[in-house]
């Protein structure tokens, strides 16, 4: 019962969380709210501690007013320069000399015409410093690589203005060069490979952390779990290794034990052939040796530079200046870094770069590669962001550089950002981004008011990846507890933006590959495609910096037909986030997509059917527990080879007549395949009807016998429609459908729990349904018609219906109906009144895809003034209907008309969608395993191989037997040594080879944290108090001490308090008793030893209490090592006990 009212109370708060969390957090205009709670939102952020000498020489050393300027006349050390130059001048190196780090290097500023190297070799000492208010790169190189040694570089706060890069600023421009390379990890990043709770002091990876890289002393975070952007992340200090990689913690000071207060997930799922969710906390380390660094945050006033309206985006990227429309009267300035105009190059890789970005100055980030065109040099791998205030590393204008292996945390705005839109093969690869506070908290989440974009770093969008180019590689990242996981926005930016603006169709770009990515925890959408992308055909190449040639971006080809580019997102994984999916959309298909426990798995306002006329929108993928919300149109929406899993639910015509969204609402959702798992209620509705009568379900046609049935079509029945449609129950003297009463009595079922399943009512047919569409134009609300279909059989008028007049927006307008194919009956069309169809009006039946891969769909149509060949038929004309957001700008086209077919697409001699551009020209040898990219001609290796010619193969290792290698999508080399493999359904073990079961971990003690024990997988029976609106277990505890009658609390979705204390096993609640200890000590609470009822010695494995948990009210065992904490029948079960 609780978990019953716990999940209807679940769905009413769900209803509101969009609204519920945007007022959560900082909108563009709460600039004075973010800066009034500023040392609220950084009390828990992390900088490095910093040498003594450092920190006194450099820290907070203010020095307005500098103006020597000192330029050396030879190649010296830094200790020379020191002497020569002092402290408070600009020092510059000229071009053909170098200075040589044998010192630590306090200076106002640096500049660099010549050069500066800093090694292992010329550091003196174990630790070395270099400070200055900003180090300007003008046409030089600075070369630093520590792998040894420790070395710091640090931007004093101290008012010098560089005219290019501006301040605290640490840039390469001129094509200047900066390479600073520290100790390489082998990963800088792993999973939980068992889950960590409340009370535990040490967690597992599937890495070894020696292996890593990873030292006792590195600091490492722990990424939120929880649903919706509501988990706070959590920090430890390394403590020590064990075996079976574990890591031992201590505190983030490391001066006391580390106790985990949460939980942290860690599960994997097998959803098909190569397709695994590794649904487990990700933890990184944020430990580098050499450290970018320097003074705190500091707000600064703006300057008043336009009266109203937005500051000319040089103004903006200059200084701070003032925005009325979004209330910024001030700037928060840290550190940046950047390499600047073509030639230039920033290279980091294994550093640390903390207190950066300056939030409201453009340009200013943490890492940003600006307007640098072709930059293959420029790499950045391997780093750790962290206490970031506008965005962590931004790509603009930029094209092949890497972004890879990186970790990031507390990170405000956009964790990686792409930034106008022509960017093109950058490679963004195996990145982690945390964010660690929970939106609804006081740190409010990620957002941050007053930048350039507040749709990308408010509480709009936040995002873990934003970009508005993605012609890019972006595969195997991770982001946790962002507000969306990765949003590629075309919404606002239709021509670009910045300096490409009016120069790009975004909309139209061809996609990269976007694969095996995970996005978990979101408050909204784990992956996000925001507006309208229906990739085409354009000429778009980095030779010509990403722009097309503006005439190339056509939805059609000049004699009419789609000039689409079909593109897919393929083993994607989103989890425990609000919705999934896009606005309007075409041409884009999700492959080997794994969506689970999303409130809305797929979120699809509009699409179209595919250009090659063959391919399915959702195909090979794995759906479980949550709402498909289904798009309204156009055309047959196919979903191929899906397994659905527990309870899933179909809402037709999702957000169809919502504004402008929707083609007349009357889509056909094709089944080509489906499998049904898991459990379903009978009393669970599977489906919601949209507006306008429209939408319906039905099977493939090799499906179409359904002769055993599944959970959504009953058996014998392939085809699901809207009860509306009634005239069709006369068809074959009504043996063809069926209404709901009558299928339920023929079920056996009762006919009100039978139609509530189907939104109060369905009719059922044991044919294919396929859409008729007629569109009109000049029609409005005031002088619109009716229209009448009959349906002739056998001579005879049957039955008829009539055809409202719909219309969304302007152009979307005309009648839509639903029917069945086949020349054994008539269809009849025309006004109501008997008279004409305007011959202007667009007719479409069924659509092509159906003669393409299967039978073309033929229909006996009679349309009162046109003529129309017999029989009307799937493959008729489509020239210029439908492609995208453009559309219907010719009449008198589609059916019955004397324009020709569509080209015959024979679908068995195409291949399936790939995410793998084609160019055999330029990699004439092949790639092994790789692909070759397009832009440069070099093999780059698939996900789970590396090395020289990519034959390191990742999992070779693993040899899992049933079930698919873990590492496929972690990159890198480094095997996974715990648990390598993701087992299918009934095999266990390392590799997957047995059928016995292990036996479940013992309970950990419980641990007294806040005055709670914590429990997991735990239910607590009766005595109800009260409901707490929180997710947060310790809020929950909280909330139980403030009530002198509560003994216990259960977390599911909401809280629930209550006065009992015997627990029970219920996987997926979280629960506590309260405890005396004082809050936060590690004092164990006294545990009562469990009573035997019963002996199964000799029934199950051992002795009690037989591998199993004691420590619920009922437990049972079996010979297989199995375990069971609610009644089980059959003789191979024994009770030990509570029997």
């Amino acid at each position: 019962m609780l978990i019953s009212t716990a999940f209807k109370i679940f769905l009413v708060i769900q209803c509101s969380i969009q609204r519920y969390h945007v007022a959560d957090a900082f909108a563009q205009e709460d600039e004075a709210d973010y800066i009034n709670n500023f040392a609220t939102l950084i009390k828990d952020s992390y900088s490095a501690p910093l040498p003594r000498d450092l920190k006194s020489t450099c820290k907070s050393q203010y020095q307005a007013g500098v103006s020597t300027v000192k330029s050396i006349t030879n190649s010296m050390f830094s200790s020379d320069l020191q002497v020569f130059c002092g402290t408070d001048s600009i020092c510059t190196i000229p071009t053909g000399f170098t200075v040589t780090m044998n010192s630590n290097l306090s200076l106002a500023a640096l500049v660099i015409h010549g050069s500066l190297v800093w090694n292992d070799m010329s550091q003196s000492s174990s630790d070395q410093w270099l400070c200055a208010g900003y180090i300007a790169v003008d046409g030089g190189q600075f070369n630093m690589n520590l792998t040894t040694k420790q070395g710091y570089i640090y931007m004093k706060n101290n008012g010098l203005k560089h005219s290019t890069i501006q301040t605290r600023a640490f840039g390469a421009f001129n094509a200047g060069k900066i390479h600073v390379s520290g100790r390489p990890l082998a990963r800088t990043w792993s999973l939980l490979s068992e889950k960590a709770v409340y009370g535990m002091t040490y967690i597992r990876l599937l890495h070894k952390p020696e292996d890593m890289g990873w030292r006792i002393g590195d600091r490492i975070v722990i990424a939120p779990t929880t649903d919706g952007s509501k988990g706070d992340a959590e920090e430890y200090t390394i403590g020590g290794f064990q075996t079976g990689n574990t890591i031992k913690l201590m505190d983030r000071d490391g001066t006391a034990t580390g106790i985990i207060s949460s939980f942290f997930q860690s599960k994997t799922l097998y959803t098909g052939e190569n397709m695994s969710a590794l649904m487990q906390a990700e933890v990184i380390n944020l430990a580098r040796n050499i450290i970018i660094t320097g003074d705190d945050f500091q707000h600064v006033n703006c300057v008043n530079d336009v009266a109203n309206g937005k500051p000319p985006d040089h103004i903006q990227a200059d200084h701070c200046s003032c925005w009325d429309s979004i209330r910024r009267t001030q700037c928060t300035v840290g550190l940046h870094t950047a390499a600047l105009g073509s030639g230039s190059v920033l290279s980091l890789q294994h550093t640390r770069i903390e207190k950066c970005g300056q939030r409201g100055i453009l340009g200013k980030y943490c890492v940003h590669l600006h307007l640098l065109k072709s930059c293959p040099e420029c790499k950045i791998i391997g780093n750790a962001f962290e206490y970031g205030q506008q965005r962590g590393t931004a790509i603009h204008g930029t094209h092949l550089a890497t972004v890879e292996n990186n970790v990031y945390n507390d990170i405000r705005g956009a964790t990686i950002y792409v930034e106008d839109g022509n960017e093109m093969y950058n490679r963004i690869l195996y990145n982690v981004g945390i964010c660690p506070w929970a939106k609804p908290g006081e740190k409010k989440g990620c957002a941050v008011p007053g930048t350039d974009n507040g749709q990308a770093d408010t509480t709009l969008n936040q995002a873990g990846i934003w970009g508005l180019g993605f012609t890019n590689y972006v595969i195997g990242n991770r982001f946790a507890n962002n507000y969306n996981g990765m949003l590629y926005q075309e919404q606002g930016f239709p021509n670009g933006r910045g300096h490409v603006d009016g120069l790009e169709c975004p909309s139209f770009q061809h996609l990269g590959r976007l694969e095996g990515n995970t996005f978990h925890g979101c408050g909204r959408f784990g992956t996000y495609v925001l507006a309208s992308v229906f990739p085409k055909k354009t000429d778009r190449s980095i030779e010509k910096n990403g722009l097309p040639t503006l005439a190339t971006c056509k939805e059609w080809t000049a004699t009419g037909e789609d000039n689409g580019l079909p593109a897919t997102f393929m083993h994607n994984i989103d989890y425990d986030n609000v919705f999934v999916g896009q606005y309007n959309a075409g041409d884009l298909q999700y492959r080997f997509h794994t969506s689970v426990h999303n409130q809305n798995l797929i979120y699809w306002k509009e699409t179209k059917n595919f250009q090659d006329g063959c391919s399915a929108h959702i195909a090979d993928s794995f759906y479980e527990a949550g709402n498909l919300a289904l798009p309204g149109g156009h055309g047959a929406f196919i979903l191929e080879n899906m397994i659905f899993n527990n309870r899933v639910h179909f809402e037709s015509s999702h957000h169809c007549n919502v504004g402008v969204t929707g083609i007349l609402c009357m889509p056909t959702y094709v089944f080509v395949n489906m499998k049904w798992t898991g459990t379903f209620s009978d009393d669970f509705s599977m489906l919601k009807w949209g507006p306008n009568n429209g939408a319906m379900f039905t099977l493939g046609p090799d499906d179409e016998k359904n002769l055993s049935g599944n959970k959504l079509f009953p058996a014998g029945f392939c085809s699901i429609v809207n009860p509306y449609w009634t005239y069709l129950l006369a068809l074959d003297n009504g043996a063809a459908c069926l209404n709901s009463n009558g299928v339920a009595n023929l079920l056996g079922q009762d006919p009100a729990k039978f139609a509530k399943k189907y939104d109060g009512g369905a009719i059922f047919c044991k044919k294919p349904v396929r859409r008729l569409e007629i569109f009109s134009f000049n029609q409005n609300a005031g002088n619109n018609r009716d229209m009448r279909l009959e349906l002739w059989q056998h001579g005879d008028l049957i039955s008829s219906v009539t055809l409202k007049y719909f219309q969304i927006g302007d152009r979307k307008q005309g009648y839509s109906a639903t029917v069945i194919p086949g020349l054994g009956h008539k269809y009849r069309l025309s006004m109501a009144d008997g008279g004409n169809v305007s011959p202007d009006w667009i007719i479409e039946f069924s659509d092509p895809i159906f003669g393409n891969r299967w039978k073309r769909d033929e229909i006996d149509l009679t349309v009162v003034g046109r003529s129309c060949h017999y029989p009307v038929h799937s493959q008729h004309d489509r020239r210029y209907i439908w492609s995208g957001d453009n559309y219907l700008q010719v009449k008198g086209r589609g059916a019955c008309t004397s324009f020709p077919d569509m080209a015959p697409v024979n679908c068995r001699s195409q291949p399936k969608l790939s995410n793998v551009e084609e160019c055999p020209d330029k990699c004439p040898n092949g790639c092994t395993n790789g692909y070759c990219d397009c832009a440069t001609g070099e093999c780059l290796c698939n996900p789970g191989f590396s090395g020289v010619n990519c034959m390191i193969d990742t999992c070779a290792a693993a040899k899992c037997v049933n079930g698919n290698c873990a590492a496929r999508y972690l990159g890198g080399d480094l095997q996974v040594t715990n648990k390598p493999c993701v087992c299918m359904e009934g095999w266990y073990g390392d590799r997957c080879d047995t059928t016995s079961a292990p036996p479940p971990p013992p309970e950990l003690e419980p641990t007294c944290l806040n005055g709670c024990n914590y429990y997991t997988d735990s239910d607590i029976s009766g005595g109800n108090l009260a409901v707490v609106q929180t997710s947060n277990a310790k809020a929950c505890c909280a909330a139980c001490h403030a009530n002198p009658a509560c003994n216990s609390w259960v977390l599911a979705t909401i809280c629930f308090l209550k006065s009992g204390t015997q627990r029970n096993h219920r996987p997926g609640i979280i629960s506590g008793i309260k405890c005396s200890a004082v809050t936060d000590s590690s004092t164990a609470a006294p545990v009562t030893p469990p009573s035997i009822t019963n002996s199964c010695d000799g029934r199950c494995k051992g002795q009690y209490p037989y591998g199993c948990n004691a420590s619920f009210q009922t437990g049972y065992c079996n010979a297989g090592g199995g375990c069971s904490y609610s009644a089980m029948a059959g003789a191979a079960w024994c009770c030990f006990k509570g029997c």
